[in-house]
């Protein structure tokens, strides 16, 4: 479907609060082919810097060899992004209060971003410009 349109797709799954069986979040953000080459790189800067410094579980978990159910145990909450065919990365969250809410969203077609958005946000809201003036 995007494939005609000559653009990418980034896939975000966030699952918190699974003790209290709540529903995880799937989303499916289009990207513009040039952005969607530079997005892994984005989201793994963002996902080290999202947690605290010293955690039990690593930080990056790579999904390029292993499914989300392989990489991270049942009753973890995490945050997932996968960008297709190039496989993806996970994080499990450590401290559910301390993890932003927010963390992964973009809004409004990379055009108003919300005041609570992460510092990379800012760079697909440029990014997204330069493409549309191109």
């Amino acid at each position: 479907m995007f494939e005609a349109q000559e653009l990418d797709c980034v896939f975000m799954e966030t699952h918190m609060n699974p003790r209290r069986r709540q529903h995880m979040v799937l989303e499916c953000i289009p990207l513009p082919k040039e952005l969607g080459d530079m997005a892994p790189i984005y989201f793994k800067k963002a996902i080290m810097e999202c947690d605290e410094e010293w955690a039990m579980n690593k930080k990056v978990v790579d999904l390029s060899s292993k499914s989300i159910r392989q990489a991270v145990p049942r009753s973890l909450p995490y945050f997932a992004v996968d960008f297709g065919l190039q496989g993806g990365f996970a994080h499990v969250i450590e401290n559910e209060q301390k993890f932003p809410h927010y963390f992964g969203k973009v809004s409004g077609c990379f055009e108003t971003l919300t005041r609570h958005a992460s510092p990379w946000a800012f760079f697909f809201r440029f990014f997204f410009f330069l493409v549309t003036i191109q």
